[in-house]
């Protein structure tokens, strides 16, 4: 696409990069000398184990985690934690439904996630939270990784701020339904696989 624009003497910029990709940092730390170190990388989701709720399984994600690794001090203990450097305009949640068994097979969990509805993050160059607002919802049903039926829940594509939490609709197939988050939220927390999630603007989170 930007090739095709750049011969049309057109300016192109990539959907995906302008408002879904993101950066996190991963900065380890020696637990002897204190030395720090990070590396910056870009992602697409946030892969998050299941947990009670999906504000919880975020904050194991972006927690100090304890690792093995031989510093020049001599010390062989580190902290590695995570920390976004930039945000999206929509995260892209994905929970960790399927997982490998000791026998080299793969099973899906049907744990509950409490879906939050709102999610504040804040990157490592500023402290200021920004509000995100939960937009849509696809659901895997089915007991494996090989078979299932996805299910679509989401907003109205012209739902305003005031109503958005009311005008949702379920796509299921041919089949559309209204619904509201509430009813989803309560619903989908066993099979809730992709969560979307949209940055709000400064003068809707107040």
């Amino acid at each position: 696409m930007k090739a095709a624009a750049a011969a049309e003497t057109l300016s192109y910029t990539c959907p995906v990069e302008a408002h879904i990709s993101f950066q996190m940092l991963n900065t380890r730390q020696c637990a002897g000398c204190g030395h720090e170190s990070g590396r910056t990388e870009k992602y697409l989701n946030l892969s998050l184990v299941s947990k009670d709720s999906v504000s919880q399984g975020l904050l194991e994600y972006l927690k100090a985690e304890q690792l093995e690794y031989k510093c020049h001090c001599g010390a062989s203990e580190s902290w590695q934690r995570r920390s976004f450097s930039t945000l999206p305009n929509v995260l892209i949640v994905h929970l960790q439904r399927f997982e490998v068994t000791p026998f080299f097979t793969v099973k899906k969990t049907h744990e509950a996630v409490s879906l939050s509805t709102e999610l504040l993050l804040s990157t490592n160059q500023s402290a200021e939270k920004i509000k995100y607002s939960l937009k849509s919802v696809v659901s895997h049903f089915g007991s494996g990784v090989k078979s299932g039926h996805y299910v679509c829940d989401g907003v109205y594509r012209n739902a305003s701020p005031e109503n958005g939490n009311t005008c949702w609709a379920t796509y299921n197939d041919d089949l559309v339904q209204e619904t509201t988050v509430s009813h989803v939220c309560q619903q989908r927390q066993t099979t809730a696989y992709l969560l979307f999630y949209q940055k709000q603007r400064k003068q809707e989170s107040s």
